[in-house]
Parts: structure tokens; C-alpha cells; sequence
């Protein structure tokens, strides 16, 4: 996935939730989401890490509890902020645990499972969560008009793209309507407004609801204490 059209997906999806999100949330300074200094890229590992668990847990609770007034391209804005929550700290704790276990293998010394960890987040948990992010992404686009829909089409399947774009085009076709009752009453029908629903079926299942609630600890256990005594004694 582009990262720079991930970020700018961030930003997207933060201004659309934004009078939800307290106020200095994501100013929050988690240290178990701290990289030693020892890490290669430490400060921007940990600032992934630290806005990546952040936003899984605002994302998982707009989306399981919306608030009163929601709208339904806010409950899917949710959706996709819990995912890219997970990718973000799925990719942090990847990096940090690929630098430890190849430290490791340099010197032959144990790596402390750190391989068999970084294997399964790079083939099992990081492409779960890039698909997570792609399925939401493309409910996501339908409440958004044509020239906000751009930018993110890369990140969806070429199939897609064709139904989307006309989907869009389609969304805000204004109908003639003449209504005669007791006279003639002309009028426009504007098509494609603001969906009010307040809920929305995550397309993740069991699979996202089993992520969610044990992924991020186990990102938070082995970036919090493995990796800051680990990686100090093999990188120094």
C-alpha cells in the first residue's frame, strides 16, 4: 500500500470523525509503546506504534457504540480508523522485531523467538490487516463524491475501480420531478445526500473482532519490555 496515500487516508478519516475524538488525544505518550534508542528509526517506530494503538481503540469504539447523530459515513470512518490502527502497529512491531532477529542471526546468538514473531505479523497479521483496510475503504467510498473518492482509488482492486467511479458519478444526478396536485408543483431531487443511519455491519467478522481485542496486546507486550532489553543488549 502507498504510504503516502495511507496518510493522507489518516487525515481524511481523523477530520471526518473529529468532533468525536477528545481533545489532545492523539498528544497521548504511551510507554509501552516506546522503542529503545537502540531500534533503527526508533522515534518513528514509536510514534506508529503509539498512534496506531491509539487509534484502534477510538476506531473499535465509535464503530461498536456510535454516538448520537453518527452518520453512516462516520460509523465506516470509524471502521477504517480501527484498521489502519492495527496495520500501523502490526508494521512497527514487524520492523522492530525483523532488526532484532537479524541482529541476532549475525551474532548466532538466540533471538528470543523474535523471527517466528516478525514472520507471522509479515505473512499473517500485516496482509489481514492491509485487507481489512482495503474492504473498509471501499464501503467507505460510497458516501464520498468523485473528487474526494480519487486519491484513495489506488489503494483499491482494479475490478473495483470501475464500479466505484461510476457509482460516483451517478450519486448526485439531479431528477426532474413534476408533482401535479392541485396544480403543478416543479421541483429537483438531489440524489446521493448524507445517509443519518447510526449503524453499520463490519465486513471484517470473527476474524477482525478476534484482532481487535488480542493483537494490540500482544504488540503492546512485545515492543513494551522484549524488545527495550532485548535489543539493547544486541545492538550496542
Amino acid at each position: 500500500m502507498d504510504s503516502w496515500v495511507v496518510k493522507q487516508l489518516r487525515v481524511q478519516i481523523l477530520s471526518d470523525l473529529d468532533r468525536s475524538i477528545p481533545s489532545g488525544y492523539f498528544e497521548q505518550k504511551m510507554p509501552e509503546a516506546k522503542f529503545s534508542e537502540h531500534v533503527k528509526g526508533h522515534e518513528f517506530l514509536s510514534s506508529e506504534m503509539n498512534w496506531g494503538i491509539l487509534a484502534t481503540k477510538l476506531g473499535q469504539r465509535l464503530h461498536k457504540s456510535p454516538p448520537p447523530g453518527f452518520t453512516a459515513r462516520q460509523v465506516s470512518a470509524s471502521e477504517i480508523l480501527m484498521n489502519l490502527g492495527l496495520l500501523a502497529s502490526a508494521e512497527a512491531a514487524y520492523a522492530s522485531m525483523k532488526q532484532l532477529s537479524d541482529c541476532a542471526s549475525s551474532k548466532e546468538i538466540y533471538d528470543c523467538n523474535s523471527g517466528n514473531v516478525s514472520n507471522q505479523l509479515q505473512t499473517e497479521h500485516i496482509p489481514t490487516f492491509k485487507a481489512n483496510v482495503k474492504g473498509a475503504l471501499e464501503q467507505y467510498l460510497h458516501y464520498l463524491p468523485y473528487d474526494e473518492m480519487l486519491p484513495y482509488l489506488s489503494l483499491i482492486s482494479e475490478s473495483r475501480k470501475g464500479d466505484l467511479i461510476s457509482m460516483a458519478s451517478k450519486k448526485h444526478t439531479t431528477i426532474n420531478n413534476t408533482v401535479n396536485v392541485q396544480g403543478s408543483n416543479s421541483g429537483i431531487i438531489q440524489t446521493g445526500e448524507k445517509n443519518d443511519c447510526k449503524t453499520a455491519n463490519s465486513s471484517s467478522g470473527g476474524v477482525l473482532k478476534w484482532l481487535v481485542n488480542h493483537l494490540v496486546s500482544f504488540i503492546i507486550t512485545i515492543t513494551g519490555g522484549v524488545i527495550v532489553v532485548l535489543v539493547t543488549k544486541l545492538l550496542l
